[in-house]
């Protein structure tokens, strides 16, 4: 019986870290504005709880954003189209930082990656 619920365990942990890589990020926060430049576009969002990645994201202004990329290469995430200012929202992609306390969010990668509107 013991090795029958390690081995369970051993599975659940194995496909966490298959689902979720070191460098995802995955939080609340609030709509802040929209952007779009050359190539990219997305979101400003004001940081409110961090499930995954750095503690001090909380409380910042984190722009969360696709690119124009080969989707073949870089599978594109999702960002809902009716997300307006001030909605509360659930984001999850990849972390980027180009130093320490800079965070921005890349929603290419993963077709598992997002920016939603949380309906709660």
């Amino acid at each position: 019986m013991k090795t029958y619920l390690l081995l369970i365990l051993l599975i659940v942990i194995i496909y966490f870290l298959y689902n979720m890589n070191a460098d995802d990020a995955k939080f609340d926060g609030y709509a802040v504005e929209h952007f779009e430049d050359v190539g990219a576009w997305g979101w400003l969002v004001s940081v409110n709880n961090v499930t995954n990645g750095p503690a001090d994201m909380a409380g910042r202004n984190i722009s969360v954003y696709m690119t124009s990329a080969n989707p073949e290469e870089y599978p594109p995430g999702f960002i809902d189209p009716d997300i307006a200012v001030g909605d509360h929202v659930i984001v999850y992609g990849t972390l980027q930082s180009m130093n320490p306390g800079n965070y921005h969010v890349l929603l290419v990668g993963s077709k598992k990656y997002y920016l939603k509107r949380d309906l709660l």
